[in-house]
């Protein structure tokens, strides 16, 4: 059988490794350890459920080295003492029980973000950081023994692990934690050895795998995770980065492990907004300057063909992976078996893997969006059925096509009513292909799985007169939330130019709107079209009650989540050279003949801002009336995804939460 993917699946070299083929996970914080960094079983469930996907090599998260700097988080992994060796020995057995190579992360967090107020942060200079631009973030400079006590306590963590049976280590040398703010100008301002110059600035680095190298010996296999490129015209630059990639590469490492882009442009996360493989172009680079340690590149590779064009291209040597791997487990093997079709596509939206742990000390643990099992082995089970049973789906949308895939892979026989086309409000929220093309590959995927598991659709509106003569044993109803219409004075006057934003992102591709736009409302999608409206060169104005406070970081839905955050740098951007200008407190009070009334929501101050267009968002409302007509007619009957909500403006939700919700029903039936 001919593979589709030959240069990921084949064998290959790295180190002293022979790894079965060049896809490696990379390591992604779970919150799994208990408060004293230990091993739980759920940290091993998670990894023996993920290296179940056969990847070459696995790199387990982020695990601090001692016990007053370094921790992340609370519920972070740690290998700060001997006694810690048998959980992590028992991790290590757990993926190589698969036949994977199993690495352990080593970390230093640097600036305590996660536990500010409780712990001091630490850097190579004192300076304050202006977090989100508003508020300062103390750093405290090294001195040397501090530096020197910090490269032994890496090289005691690489012992345990080295003791604890892992095939290597990796030193995380990237997205601003301390090691990289070493490397980068922007932290580092220190006039010793440690700073200054380019091979100045890595002279930490190298005394940390240098330390790690004495106390394990040369032999033993350590991955440099690399900051190539920070894009910020004060950080850390690609001539910098090459620079200190070959002073890395000189001690011997088994790999380079590149990535780009720091905090402050959000770049570090690749987000829905970014192009895919966003790091080519660093790896590219570093391979045309000459640097021969092998290259594992992360970045956006969601779907094999553009990790498999990397790999043709030879600006890589391995693939990392790492919410795709939360996506989809069985990445590596699908791909094995000929079925990339069958591949749950990442769809780079943050919510679920990152947003979750952003929220500081909640330890509520790594999730995925579109993979309500994540995280979750031995609670979220695919459970047997008792008896097949007739169900009916009413809605295509995320949840209800969620609920129709599991209902057929559980064995039950499914009908499903979409009125409009499958994908539901997904539709909507890729409106723009341009950036939102993730949220598309999640609807052909779905659309596939309805046809090879054989789900009956039906292409109309399902009324409940149809569903009770279905005669069905179950009904599920997920028909989403429809947006409230346009209101507001003069709105029905001047209908030609007013609509909401649903009704934009509908026909997003075919209207034709004038050169100035007016968005009313600042949540989340509201800012994404501001953003799409000015790439395509419109002036937008938006209006938001909120922001009267902390301006830009109140806007939109969930301001934990780097997909957010990048949202906002990106529209910065526009801000500043105004052509997007946002009104914060202020609210439509008017629509005008040329233009809208805002009113302060605090002084009452009114302004008039022309515009060409309105866009209008009043929220979301869902409680479907089918949902009434059939309680108590059908022997079992639930609402999931947003066909729940009462107002999407109080109760916020996205597409994880459809599918979750739809998971859980579809394996309660």
């Amino acid at each position: 059988m001919e593979m589709k993917y030959p240069l990921l699946l084949e064998r290959a070299k790295m180190g002293p490794w022979e790894l079965s083929n060049r896809i490696v996970m990379a390591p992604m914080g779970s919150l799994n350890a208990d408060k004293f960094g230990y091993v739980t079983e759920r940290a091993l469930k998670f990894y023996a459920q993920q290296a179940a996907g056969r990847m070459g090599l696995l790199i387990v998260e982020c695990t601090y080295i001692d016990d007053n700097m370094s921790k992340g988080e609370d519920n972070c992994l740690g290998l700060t003492e001997n006694g810690q060796i048998t959980g992590m020995a028992r991790l290590a057995s757990a993926i190589h029980d698969y036949d994977v190579k199993a690495v352990l992360q080593l970390c230093h967090i640097g600036k305590q973000l996660a536990l500010a107020g409780e712990k001091e942060s630490w850097g190579p200079s004192t300076m304050n950081e202006m977090m989100g631009g508003i508020m300062p973030f103390p750093i405290k400079g090294m001195s040397k023994a501090e530096i020197k006590k910090c490269e032994e306590d890496f090289a005691d963590a690489a012992w345990r692990a080295k003791m604890a049976g892992f095939d290597g280590v990796q030193i995380h040398g990237a997205i601003n934690h301390l090691i990289n703010m070493f490397c980068s100008p922007f932290y580092n301002h220190r006039t010793d050895e440690y700073g200054g110059s380019a091979e100045n600035r890595v002279r930490f680095f190298k005394e940390i795998i240098e330390a790690c190298q004495r106390k394990c010996g040369k032999n033993y296999p350590i991955i440099a995770r690399v900051c190539g490129c920070e894009f910020s015209d004060d950080g850390l630059t690609m001539e910098d980065g090459i620079t200190q990639a070959k002073i890395l590469e000189q001690t011997g490492i088994a790999a380079l492990h590149v990535v780009g882009g720091d905090y402050r442009n959000v770049r570090v996360i690749n987000a829905q907004y970014d192009k895919r493989g966003d790091f080519i172009e660093i790896a590219k680079a570093f391979k045309e300057a000459g640097i021969k340690a092998p290259i594992i590149l992360d970045g956006g590779f969601t779907t094999p063909d553009i990790a498999e064009q990397a790999l043709e291209d030879k600006v890589c040597d391995f693939i990392g992976l790492g919410r795709p791997m939360l996506a989809d487990p069985a990445w590596a093997v699908k791909l094995t078996e000929n079925r990339p079709e069958d591949i749950v596509p990442c769809i780079r939206c943050t919510m679920g893997c990152v947003g979750t742990i952003e929220k500081f000390n909640a330890a509520v643990g790594l999730r995925c969006s579109v993979n309500p099992q994540c995280n979750m082995a031995g609670i979220r089970d695919i459970r047997p059925i008792d008896r097949e049973k007739r169900v009916c789906v009413i809605g295509g949308g995320p949840a209800g096509m969620e609920a129709a895939r599991l209902l057929r892979v559980r064995g039950h026989k499914v009908d499903l009513y979409e009125k409009r086309y499958l994908g539901g409000t997904m539709h909507e929220a890729a409106f723009d292909k341009s950036f939102k093309h993730d949220i598309s590959r999640l609807i052909d995927y779905y659309k596939v799985q309805m046809e090879k598991l054989e789900v009956h659709v039906i292409c109309e509106e399902a009324t409940a007169e149809k569903v009770l003569a279905g005669n069905y044993d179950a009904v599920i109803v997920a028909t989403g939330a429809p947006a409230l219409p346009a209101a507001a004075k003069g709105a029905k006057e001047y209908s030609g130019r007013v609509m909401t934003i649903f009704d934009y992102a509908t026909n997003a591709e075919t209207l034709k709107l004038g050169d100035t736009i007016l968005i009313v409302g600042g949540c989340f999608m509201n800012l994404e079209i501001a953003l799409s409206l000015a790439r395509k060169g419109k002036k937008v104005i938006v209006s938001s009650r909120r922001g009267a406070v902390r301006g830009i970081m109140e806007l939109g839905d969930d301001n934990s989540s780097p997909q957010q955050q990048r949202l906002s740098v990106l529209l910065s951007d526009f801000m500043r050279s105004g052509q997007v200008k946002i009104y914060f407190g202020r609210a439509v009070s008017e629509i005008t003949e040329t233009g809208a009334i805002l009113r302060d929501q605090k002084t009452k101050d009114t302004l008039e801002v022309p515009c060409d267009n309105v866009l209008m968002c009043r929220g979301y409302h869902g409680q479907p009336a089918i949902f009434g007509e059939l309680q108590g007619k059908v022997p079992e009957i639930h609402l999931v995804g947003d066909a729940t909500l009462k107002l999407r403006c109080d109760d916020k939700r996205v597409i994880g939460n459809a599918i979750t919700d739809a998971w859980g029903i579809a394996n309660s039936i």
